[in-house]
């Protein structure tokens, strides 16, 4: 006779935990990881996305704000002048911009970053290709991590992390592109079994900025967004732009990609149906000032910055911080806090904008 198995109560699986215990599992995992959790059922997408978490998170975890500028007349000097900022809320709930020391380094006008958890990657393109940089902020320190493969010029790099792995796509010079894989855990480099280019793709005006989400890199590519599939061995495609517009800025915040169009604004990307859907609220207006700015998530919040630049004097850095609401299918945009947050000595570039977590 066939023994009996002996079946599993499911009384101590996850799905059989109140809300209130689960969030109080998932304020201790790190960031990095809520794409791999929001994938395994959807009532921990729906929880991953809740704004109970972020209030959780916002009292256990500290996000910090990133931004480095660049002298705009010192791009090609040997020692560019290169300045950086962390973002502070004062007492009487106002934003600044204060000045940090972290090592200012000539690769990062040209690289391409990544936070994960508390450290900034740094993936060098011209003219050192093959390296990487590692800067830990907590305590400003600055290494340089393994090298990649020798390789062929590469213009551009797009970078997403996707289940504790980092995904490098390099753009090269003759027109093709190579695919590294960074395990984040092993600090060494693997070599992923990645489709060749649609030729559709121009990867060639691929730009450093990108986001990642539900598996895929969403990358700025000379006005519209490329995407690369990486549970599908990397598959490319190019993601359909609202009729004769082009985007300018592109980030992830409260699990949904954003993008400012020239035209149309501030909108989402409705994933479900591949669509782009206008932000609704007081944010449109916004969209005329960052020709040269920076988006970022902080604490499910769009976080702005632009530059205004001052007749002899320099640049005024202004900043917006954007409260989200879903209500029913759509989107909107409360303009919580806006101001300016920094003066500068000169004309700069926002040069990198980078939300890291302790």
């Amino acid at each position: 006779m066939a023994k009996k198995t002996k079946n599993v109560s499911s009384s101590s699986s996850l799905s059989s935990l109140p809300d209130e215990i689960v969030l109080d599992c998932l304020v201790r995992v790190p960031r990095s990881d809520y794409e791999s959790v929001s994938s395994v059922s959807g009532r921990l997408r729906s929880l991953v996305r809740s704004p109970e978490l972020q209030r959780l998170r916002s009292l256990l975890h500290k996000e910090s704000v990133y931004v480095c500028f660049c002298e705009k007349d010192n791009y090609h000097d040997p020692t560019p002048t290169y300045l950086w900022f962390t973002l502070r809320q004062s007492k009487t709930a106002e934003y600044h911009l204060v000045p940090i020391s972290f090592p200012c380094r000539k690769f990062m006008f040209r690289s391409s970053t990544v936070a994960v958890d508390s450290e900034i990657y740094f993936i060098n393109e011209y003219p050192k290709p093959t390296e990487l940089w590692i800067l830990d902020t907590r305590s400003g320190k600055l290494r340089q991590g393994p090298i990649m493969r020798e390789t062929p010029f590469a213009e551009r790099s797009a970078v997403g992390v996707v289940d504790g792995k980092m995904y490098v796509t390099q753009a090269l010079q003759n027109g093709s592109t190579r695919e590294e894989v960074f395990d984040l855990k092993s600090q060494t480099w693997q070599v992923p079994g990645i489709a060749v280019p649609d030729d559709k793709v121009d990867i060639r005006l691929m730009m450093a900025s990108c986001v990642t989400l539900e598996g895929k890199v969403y990358a700025m590519n000379n006005g519209s967004i490329t995407v690369y599939n990486l549970r599908e061995q990397g598959r490319k495609e190019k993601l359909e732009m609202p009729i004769d517009d082009r985007v300018k800025r592109i980030c992830l915040a409260d699990n949904l990609l954003f993008a400012l169009f020239t035209k149309g604004g501030l909108m989402w990307l409705d994933t479900n149906l591949n669509l782009w859907r206008t932000v609704k609220g007081d944010v449109q207006p916004l969209h005329c000032m960052l020709y040269s700015g920076a988006m970022a998530e902080y604490y499910g919040k769009l976080l702005l910055f632009w530059t205004e630049t001052e007749t002899h004097t320099g640049d005024k850095v202004w900043c917006a911080l954007i409260a989200l609401a879903r209500p029913g299918q759509e989107v909107c945009g409360t303009v919580e806090w806006s101001g300016v947050v920094a003066t500068l000595p000169y004309v700069c570039r926002i040069q990198h904008c980078v939300v890291a977590s302790d």
